[in-house]
């Protein structure tokens, strides 16, 4: 069973992955949040930090993209392919509307046309694809022929989060449909959706005996040894947890303050990380909010020393 990070804009970007594998482990594949090409046909800084240069990002790394045409797509499989690596992932899933307006993520998926004429006028094999996708935009039925243009193209894997794109992430994913996909398809498919606790997965796998890829998500930045738990690896003691915990920040707090100008700048990046973070603690809304009302490097370095001298959840 192969355990993946899905990519969650704002939280999983290069700086929590590295910090994640060093100082925790039990992800076998990382997804890049999607790059795109801007309108002046530029990457934005931020986002060639997440796979530049190569020599730093590619341990495990799988990066992620945005394309709604020919010239798009050319771009990123030169792009990432000239980087050295090895595998890249389109994006047919994201579900927000000012991506799904533009004909991108989950808003090509009513367009299977445009999806073939793409694969069959840019993606020339340089480096292995995967598909990461959702049932639809506004019908779960919509996959049904984008499915049949993967088939006829060399395609390494399909992951599949089952929910349409209008849904968001309202509402529970469709297991019973992802069943029926992957009973007729002909490529492997991996499984992404609400997978946060040890028992959803037992519950997922029982299903699907023979399924050989699980994407998670939240449930990785709430449970850091989730991957663990599935893999039954021995969870390390309370206190080794609370250490590889305090590791995990300061790796993360020490590398944006390497390259991040002032406390502003710094405070915006490693607050939001706190959200998920905070769910480890037993006093997690104390931890919190103590966390949210600091203001300044000095205020925010009391607050995290307050955390940690609370009990971690068992």
């Amino acid at each position: 069973m192969k355990i993946s990070l899905a990519p969650l804009q704002g939280y999983t970007d290069w700086v929590f992955r590295q910090a994640y594998d060093k100082c925790i482990g039990g992800i076998d594949e990382f997804y890049t949040p999607f790059l795109v090409l801007q309108n002046s046909g530029e990457i934005r800084t931020s986002h060639k930090r997440e796979v530049e240069p190569f020599v730093e990002r590619n341990k495990s790394l799988v990066p992620q993209f945005l394309a709604g045409s020919v010239a798009e797509f050319q771009f990123f499989e030169t792009y990432f392919s000239d980087l050295g690596y090895k595998k890249m992932n389109w994006n047919l899933g994201c579900p927000f509307p000012l991506v799904t307006r533009k004909k991108k993520g989950s808003g090509l998926l009513p367009f299977p046309e445009i999806i073939k004429d793409i694969l069959e006028n840019a993606y020339s094999g340089k480096i292995d694809l995967s598909i990461k996708m959702r049932l639809g935009l506004e019908e779960k039925s919509e996959i049904l022929a984008v499915l049949d243009v993967i088939k006829q193209f060399n395609i390494d894997e399909v992951i599949v989060h089952p929910r349409i794109g209008k849904q968001m992430y309202k509402g529970s994913a469709d297991r019973d449909y992802f069943q029926e996909l992957q009973n007729g398809f002909n490529k492997s498919m991996g499984f992404n959706g609400d997978i946060s606790t040890l028992e959803d997965f037992e519950s997922l796998h029982a299903q699907f005996p023979k399924l050989n890829h699980v994407m998670l998500g939240r449930g990785v930045l709430k449970d850091y040894w989730l991957p663990a738990k599935i893999k039954g690896i021995e969870i390390p003691t309370v206190a080794i947890r609370k250490k590889a915990l305090r590791n995990m920040h300061d790796e993360i707090f020490s590398t944006y303050a390497s390259f991040l100008s002032g406390d502003t700048q710094i405070l915006q990046k490693v607050k939001p990380f706190w959200e998920y973070f905070s769910a480890h603690f037993e006093e997690e809304r104390k931890v919190f909010k103590g966390i949210k009302k600091s203001g300044g490097l000095k205020k925010y370095h009391e607050a995290v020393a307050f955390a940690f001298q609370q009990n971690i959840k068992e």
